[in-house]
């Protein structure tokens, strides 16, 4: 008899583990929705739903834009609903998609190299880089899930059928506008001259970063966040804010009503709520470990955040690092140098050489660099990268290029301004 007591203990264990990490996929909306709905055929369950505050600044219009900012879809959320076809097929396609959804940047483009997810599955790039263009083809906006700035644009250009032989040999040598002007395209090309400034002006209606949109900056920064990191007595704390998840009550039974359905209702609530009570612990577990890796942030800014992999925290904590990653989505701490979300502290490394540096603490030091210099002597991605250096940051210019370009500013040609 104890024996079948523990296999009956063990089994029910095992159900709510099992429940508590397909809880922990689900995003704070997307499990709000699920509570609610099991709520609507299971009496006995009580939901509560998050209390999702805004900071409001300055008028009522700013917060009417804020709530209409925060009810639009975020770019992973957007991508996901936009591949669920693909997702849906399951096996290793949905893996690969998974996992490109994982590596995308807010800006829209993927920021990290196919061969690092070949590596992932043990497969073939070549394998990567054919889903990698049936997504790219699914998806709208078009350059979702660009690798470079030369394949956004020609995606946006394939969709508006606006791609000929000229285009493409001006696509392929828009680094010449760094080091001069379009006519050494044309004289790179042997397209005309006015056919290569004709290309240019389609070029500039086009979307650099057509992630962007789906991540209003002021979004993140009214609404309260998740989290709130502080500084205590044996150094930074994390005082999580509850209200932030929809929290699970069981309805008290009346007195007398006994029957299999209203058993198997109370067994259903139980469950969602120790499952409920595990996915709580382990998001804080994983938040938690986060802060402990980044305490250099909390203490000196953007420019010391170190590199930092889901994979690195999924090791830490347990996790698939496909769940670390969702349980990051759209999670806001805050600390001393404002509100940040919490993905932006997962940076991986931008260098290599006496020390590796995260990519937005490259970024960030890019950034000091292009807002501090001479308009009409702005600095070239070869003089970037040569600055970074005596910082004790290794980057070749192609890569000083790319994250100038994940900045927003254009060319050193184009940022010129003559007296």
């Amino acid at each position: 008899m104890s024996m079948s007591l523990g296999l009956v203990t063990t089994q029910k264990q095992a159900f709510v583990l099992h429940q508590s990490m397909a809880l922990l996929r689900m995003s704070s909306q997307e499990l709000t929705d699920f509570l609610l709905e099991t709520a609507e055929v299971n009496p006995l369950l009580l939901v509560t739903r998050p209390r999702r505050r805004l900071r409001v600044r300055n008028s009522t219009t700013d917060a009417l834009e804020a709530m209409a900012e925060e009810a639009s879809a975020s770019l992973f959320t957007h991508v996901t609903a936009e591949l669920r076809g693909l997702l849906a097929r399951g096996g290793l396609l949905a893996r690969i998609v998974e996992a490109l959804i994982e590596e995308l940047e807010p800006s829209g483009w993927l920021g990290a190299p196919l061969s690092g997810i070949a590596g992932r599955f043990g497969i073939a790039e070549a394998h990567v880089a054919s889903v990698l263009t049936l997504v790219q083809k699914r998806v709208e906006p078009a350059g979702l899930f660009a690798r470079s700035l030369q394949e956004c644009l020609r995606l946006q250009l394939e969709e508006q059928g606006e791609v000929g032989p000229d285009m493409l040999a001006v696509l392929a040598h828009l680094d010449l506008l760094e080091r001069g002007n379009a006519g050494d395209i044309a004289k790179r090309t042997g397209v005309s001259h006015d056919h290569v400034l004709d290309c240019l002006a389609a070029l500039r209606r086009l979307d650099p970063k057509p992630g962007a949109r789906f991540a209003p900056p002021s979004a993140a920064l009214m609404r309260e966040p998740d989290a709130q990191v502080v500084r205590g007595p044996h150094g930074w704390e994390v005082r999580f804010h509850a209200a932030s998840e929809p929290t699970v009550g069981i309805a008290a039974l009346p007195r007398g009503l006994r029957s299999d359905e209203v058993a198997q209702a109370l067994k259903q609530a139980r469950a969602l709520k120790q499952a409920l009570d595990l996915r709580l612990s382990a998001m804080r577990k994983v938040v938690a470990e986060l802060v402990v890796r980044q305490q250099a942030y909390f203490d000196h800014g953007a420019v010391a955040l170190h590199p930092l992999a889901m994979a690195d925290l999924a090791r830490a904590t347990g996790f698939h690092a496909s769940t670390v990653g969702r349980v990051l989505n759209g999670y806001l701490i805050e600390g001393p140098h404002g509100v940040i979300g919490a993905r932006d502290l997962c940076s991986g490394a931008a260098s290599r050489g006496s020390g590796a540096h995260s990519r937005t603490q490259v970024m960030a030091l890019l950034r000091g660099l292009l807002d501090s210099e001479d308009p009409a002597a702005p600095l070239s991605d070869a003089r970037l990268a040569a600055l970074l250096l005596a910082e004790g940051v290794t980057l070749s210019r192609r890569m000083a290029a790319k994250y100038r370009q994940l900045l927003g500013y254009a060319p050193a040609a184009l940022r010129r301004r003559r007296a």
